[in-house]
Formats: C-alpha cells, structure tokens, sequence
C-alpha cells in the first residue's frame, strides 16, 4: 500500500516538474508500454544478405545508407526476415538474426547518442534487448536467439533513444 502512494506521489512530482505532454510522450513512446496495441501488419522480406526480396511492410523500419558515417537516425529491416531456427554450434537450436542502426555522426566524439534496441511480442515480452551508451554513426550486428524464448511468430524490434524512435516487424518460422 505504501509503495503504491510513493509511486503515485512520484509520478505527480514528474508531472508538476516537467509537465503532462513530456510524460504522456514517454509512456506512450515505451517499447514495453503494457497498453500499447502493437498491430503487424506484414513484413519486410529481406534476404540473408540484407536485399529486400518479397514483401515490403511501408509501415515499418526507417532505412539508411549503411555506407553513409552521416545518415542521422535509422533503422534498416532485420535479414533474414523471416527467420528461420537453425542448429548452431556454439549457440544451439536459434534464430540468427543481424541488423543496422544509424545515428547521428560527430567527427570528435563528444556528442554520443544512447540508444535501445528491444525485440517484443504482441503481448510485450521481451526476447532481444540491446543498449548502446556510445553510439556515434551507423552500426551493424548479428545475435542468436534461443528457440525456447520464441512462442509467437511475428516480433516488433523497437529502436529507441531520447530523440527518436522507430520499429519493424520480424517473422519467425
């Protein structure tokens, strides 16, 4: 009961210290918002090296030249997409997944960006999370994830940082 009413009194502090539109912009903008209805609408078909094949979701995903250190915010479709569990050596039965992000480029590294990267179900659980506290330019990687933690067949990845944020949609097979 106690916490209740200090959670209560915290959250009305932040609202009389920063105002009603800066806390309902970061509530509404959490990727793990239990509120939020996540609608997937399709996928993005790419190939394992990254080319858009099939499909293309015009709803997801804020793409960028990879090949640009200037390309400001982004967030280009996973590859393979849809993915496919396979028997890895080092990682046993898993989805490998890679993706690229973007943010803003500084030549002397004194204004880094912080940056979110979480991969959730429609019902909000978490299956991939990622954070970069150094982020200078675009950025690209690769991760494992167990079969075991996959239970629905499409997840949204959410990037996010304080000035932007974007997502797409990823099929698991």
């Amino acid at each position: 009961m106690l916490s209740l009413v200090l959670i209560r009194l915290y959250l009305l502090s932040l609202l009389l210290l920063f105002g009603c539109d800066w806390l309902d912009y970061h509530i509404q903008n959490s990727p793990t918002n239990p509120s939020e209805n996540i609608i997937f609408s399709g996928i993005t078909e790419t190939d394992s090296n990254g080319n858009m094949i099939g499909n293309i979701d015009s709803d997801d995903w804020c793409q960028f030249d990879m090949n640009l250190m200037d390309s400001g915010y982004g967030l280009n479709p996973i590859y393979p997409n849809p993915v496919t569990a396979q028997n890895s050596e080092l990682f046993g039965y898993s989805y490998q997944i890679c993706y690229q992000y973007s943010t803003p480029y500084d030549s002397t590294f004194t204004n880094l960006n912080h940056i979110n990267i979480d991969i959730v179900s429609v019902n909000n659980d978490t299956i991939y999370s990622f954070e970069d506290n150094f982020a200078n330019g675009p950025f690209g990687s690769c991760t494992f994830i167990a079969d075991t933690l996959v239970v629905d067949s499409i997840y949204r990845m959410h990037l996010t940082s304080d000035d932007w944020n974007c997502f797409g949609d990823i099929q698991f097979q």
